[in-house]
């Protein structure tokens, strides 16, 4: 029986350039790093698609964009809930609730954050609702924990 060493580690450094990305790279990131990818994604897709801070949210005079008309729970309600059932208005009020409550239940903020900011959070909750059954507790939580952006 031969007993043979491993050969040993290139540690040559930072002068030899990094091989490109190929299919063995993308099955090595695992599900979670496809699920932050995704949120990524999703988040940057978000920036610059905010709206004027004043702009109306096609709702009447009598509910301000601020009031929540959606009867459940954030925690039992569903990405298909949200993908499927929930106005825009209740989108945005949701948003605007939760990072409210995010930014100054956790973090220590105070008031409410700007409307461009509530639209890119509303935007990057649609796009990491990408399972239907997903809370949306669950689906602001990891938009949140991952986009500093969205802290005060």
């Amino acid at each position: 029986m031969h007993d043979a060493l491993p050969p040993q580690p290139n540690l040559s450094g930072p002068d030899k350039p990094k091989p490109t990305l190929g299919c063995g790279a993308i099955a090595g990131i695992g599900c979670g790093g496809i699920v932050l990818l995704a949120v990524l994604f999703g988040v940057l897709s978000t920036i610059g698609s905010g709206g004027d801070d004043d702009a109306s949210t096609g709702t009447s005079d009598s509910v301000s964009k601020y009031t929540q008309t959606w009867s459940k729970q954030y925690s039992d309600t569903t990405c298909s809930d949200w993908n499927g059932e929930m106005t825009g208005q209740q989108q945005f009020a949701a948003a605007a609730d939760i990072l409210t409550s995010a930014r100054n239940k956790i973090d220590g903020g105070t008031g409410l954050p700007s409307d461009a900011l509530i639209r890119e959070f509303e935007g990057g909750i649609t796009n990491v609702c990408v399972e239907p059954t997903m809370t949306l507790t669950d689906a602001t939580y990891g938009l949140y924990a991952t986009e500093p952006r969205f802290h005060p």
